[in-house]
């Protein structure tokens, strides 16, 4: 009777681990004074504008333990304006920020849904101000990215191989509307070093985007720089430093389209008060041969912002 009491113990307790899963509740706060030049446009208070340091958002993410070495896990995640508490809907859609279910284990993970893609994860492994608002190289060469996120993409992220990961993000053709989507990204990180490559294209669309991009810590110091070749006739690089004072972290960025004879570049300032916030300063200066992250052609457009961000 002991042993199959013992038995039944074992059993049970084998699928209470089968059943371990965990829910988190996560997001962004962010709110800052805008000041820009551009035609129209007064000094306002804002959460998720482009010199924001990040958009504000909140998010649920969860994971079940399978068994097996297996988890299923999903991710929601909307906007959300400090200005007024409103739903920030982003793209249209409530949890327009990400909306995806995950299979993951030894072979790697599995995604479907609309999230961040490779494109954008390529880029931020290198870009040195962590593809903040006012990120020179986004507002310069955005197209790269394709807008960030796809929806109804179809992702595998692959296991690190000493510091490697391979992330491939499909769009079918029928989710697409005209024509699939391909998106591939080669990351290496470890120790101070990242490199990251990335090659995206709709098969509907003449050319296709690529970018190679790496970044160096050498502990006070950090640089990074990127070839850059989007589709159409647009080309060029970006190249930067951090340099840490004390406990602040400065950083110059410059973007160039060599094609079109524009310059972006932003300056940033980033003093921690915790782990989790920090308050910023940047300026980012808008080129007038492109339309860049202020949407305006014709005249340089300059941007101020001031503010603090706390991550929870």
């Amino acid at each position: 009777m002991k042993k199959t009491l013992i038995a039944l113990a074992a059993v049970a307790a084998t699928g209470a681990a089968f059943a371990q899963s965990s829910v988190t509740l996560y997001g962004v706060a962010d709110i800052g004074l805008q000041d820009t030049n551009a035609p129209g446009t007064k000094v306002q208070l804002n959460s998720s504008a482009t010199m924001n340091n990040g958009t504000s958002r909140w998010g649920i993410r969860g994971t079940e333990d399978l068994g097996g070495g297996l988890k299923a896990g999903f991710n929601f995640e909307a906007g959300l304006s400090l200005d007024n508490g409103a739903a920030g809907n982003f793209s249209g859609g409530y949890f327009g920020r990400a909306s995806y279910l995950t299979l993951a284990g030894g072979f790697g993970e599995l995604s479907l849904g609309r999230r961040l893609n490779p494109a954008f994860h390529t880029a931020a492994a290198w870009e040195l101000t962590g593809a903040a608002g006012y990120s020179a190289v986004v507002s310069q060469f955005g197209s790269v990215l394709r807008g960030a996120r796809y929806d109804n993409m179809i992702m595998y992220t692959s296991p690190s191989f000493s510091g490697v990961t391979v992330q491939f993000g499909h769009v079918l053709k029928g989710d697409a509307g005209t024509g699939a989507i391909n998106d591939l990204s080669v990351r290496y990180g470890q120790g101070p070093l990242a490199v990251a490559f990335n090659y995206n294209k709709q098969t509907n669309v003449a050319g296709n985007n690529k970018h190679l991009g790496a970044s160096y810590d050498f502990g006070g110091f950090k640089v990074a720089g990127a070839w850059i070749d989007p589709a159409g006739a647009a080309k060029g690089f970006a190249i930067g430093g951090t340099v840490k004072v004390g406990t602040v972290s400065l950083t110059a960025d410059f973007a160039r389209d060599t094609k079109a004879d524009d310059t972006d570049f932003v300056l940033e300032a980033k003093y921690p008060l915790s782990k989790r916030t920090f308050a910023y300063a940047a300026y980012l200066s808008d080129g007038k041969k492109k339309e860049g992250a202020f949407k305006a052609k014709g005249k340089d457009i300059n941007g101020f912002g001031l503010g603090i961000r706390h991550n929870f």
